[in-house]
């Protein structure tokens, strides 16, 4: 799921990505602040959209961006991959 930079004020073109404050593979809940913004007239913290986990950030700190822009990517929560359980004392384990 894309996260955009959203239009702050009604002038707004742009904005700055001055921190993430969430790193890939973090789980995010919708309302968390994820990320803060700077405009020339707002400094912001945009909140997660979703819940599910930063899956991908596309934007660095300190780049300045168009309203609109894909940002981040989040996978919602029944895709957080988890590795395979391993099983322990059955045939082949070498006990």
């Amino acid at each position: 799921m894309d996260v955009t930079l959203p239009r702050l004020a009604d002038e707004q073109e742009e904005g700055i990505v001055s921190r993430w404050l969430k790193r890939p593979g973090d789980r995010v809940a919708r309302g968390e602040p994820l990320v803060e913004i700077e405009t020339d007239k707002v400094n912001s913290e945009i909140e997660s959209p979703f819940d599910g986990v930063l899956a991908e950030v596309l934007v660095e700190e300190g780049t300045t961006v168009p309203v609109g822009r894909v940002i981040a990517r989040i996978d919602p929560p029944h895709e957080i991959r988890t590795p395979p359980p391993r099983f322990r004392g059955g045939p082949g384990d070498g006990d």
